[in-house]
């Protein structure tokens, strides 16, 4: 706590001049450099002027000692997903922002507030306060720049831009077990992140780091996201046994806990296990449990449509997705929105509709398939690009789109991704 600051903030709220506080005790130019941690007052200037604003220091390093135990629950409550209790830390925290000012957890506060707006997926606030604290990392302590560098991770995870999120938390992996008893989200969004783009062995491998971490804080709600992470890898390098025994004991604690939320992406997970094995039936008909327990319309039903369209056009029931995909599309008001076109694209696949499918994927398709679309539909659509050019003919366009699938391929493998200038990077508003 810089006692400086804490007598300039109790001056300021008693409507108290400096020389109304200083008169008799030191000197106009003496407080403003004590307010200013620029000159270390003498232990009996200091009482003084606490006496005639009627403080402790005792009592304001308790205050602090209290604000910091608040700021470190507050970030734990998050990290454990308890969205209630997060939000009760935040409007106590919000009565102590003109005091935290005046003390060096001035930062910390801020950056844990981020913290909270990723918690609500309120991106919008999270852009407009990154801009301004963005100003003074110049200033942070090396923690400081740790918990900088997560947030925007996790803010470019979340945006689904994979290669800048990885960018991120690349440049601060030997800073995670340093820190990892103040945060312990690290492993889990790197496992998660790789996850995302196909670099399965790796996701495998922080998420078991993730799993000894949240066993040993006991945060049971994230130890169920990890298990959920191993078995989805599971799935995708063929080990399906051991991903359905994960997904079949993730869902009994879910139905056990009453678990809406997770007991739909066990569901769904399990569509795509049958789906990937060749058991059509079976995945559209867990596919079909999870739309139940989903909330209609919003970005995780989305998700399982897609899925579950895809299965229907694999057991050739173009009609039935197509008809599906009709009445989805039209609930969608953003027309450019990545999830929007993902939708289409699988409409216009349905429909057999294949010089408008490959006319919608070259206009609006594939810069969503770079940034946005898994792995086997990106390079699916891009060879369908190809074989469409190379029917007409047209080798030139074929070998190019050709190329394009290749180096989206290369990029997913290698992480190569859009660059960003790490010591500029700021999220930006849209």
């Amino acid at each position: 706590m810089s006692i400086g600051k804490v007598i300039y903030y109790h001056r300021r709220k008693q409507n108290k001049t400096q020389e109304q506080l200083c008169q008799g005790i030191c000197s106009v130019t003496h407080l403003s450099k004590i307010e200013n941690n620029v000159k270390e007052a003498n232990k009996k200037t200091l009482q003084l002027l606490c006496e005639r604003l009627q403080i402790s220091i005792e009592e304001e390093n308790k205050k602090s000692e209290l604000v910091r135990h608040k700021l470190d629950l507050f970030y734990e409550t998050m990290e454990r997903l308890h969205q209630e209790k997060a939000a009760i830390l935040y409007k106590e925290l919000l009565e102590y922002k003109e005091y935290v000012h005046c003390t060096d957890m001035i930062y910390l506060y801020e950056l844990y507030m981020l913290r909270y707006y990723l918690l609500l997926h309120d991106f919008s606030a999270f852009e407009e306060s990154s801009r301004g604290i963005h100003n003074y990392i110049s200033k942070f302590s090396p923690f400081e720049e740790y918990v900088w560098d997560l947030l925007q991770a996790i803010y470019y995870g979340k945006k689904e831009q994979f290669p800048q999120a990885l960018l991120f938390l690349s440049r601060m992996e030997n800073k995670a077990e340093e820190y990892l008893a103040k945060i312990s989200e690290y492993h889990y969004f790197r496992s998660a992140l790789h996850g995302h783009l196909c670099h399965y062995s790796l996701s495998i491998h922080y998420a078991y780091k993730a799993l000894q971490v949240f066993q040993q804080t006991n945060n049971l709600v994230r130890l169920v996201h990890v298990k959920m992470i191993l078995a989805i890898n599971f799935i995708h390098i063929g080990e399906f046994d051991k991903g359905k025994e994960l997904l079949v004991h993730i869902l009994s604690d879910a139905e056990m806990l009453q678990d809406t939320e997770t007991k739909a992406l066990s569901l769904h997970n399990l569509g795509f296990l049958y789906y990937r094995k060749g058991n059509i039936e079976e995945s559209l008909d867990y596919y079909s449990q999870a739309l139940l327990h989903k909330e209609k319309n919003s970005a995780s039903y989305y998700i399982t449509i897609s899925y579950l369209a895809e299965a229907l056009i694999s057991f050739s029931q173009n009609e039935k997705a197509a008809e599906l995909l009709s009445e989805v599309l039209e609930s969608i008001h953003d027309k450019n929105s990545p999830r929007f076109i993902e939708l289409k694209i699988l409409y216009l696949e349905a429909a057999g509709t294949k010089k408008s499918l490959i006319h919608y994927l070259i206009k609006h398709g594939l810069p969503i398939i770079q940034q946005h679309m898994n792995i086997d539909r990106g390079i699916k659509y891009l060879q369908m690009v190809a074989a469409y050019y190379e029917e007409k003919k047209d080798f030139v366009s074929a070998n190019h789109y050709l190329h394009i699938s290749n180096q989206h391929l290369k990029n997913l493998l290698t992480n190569i991704g859009s660059p960003v200038d790490l010591k500029s990077a700021v999220v930006r508003g849209k």
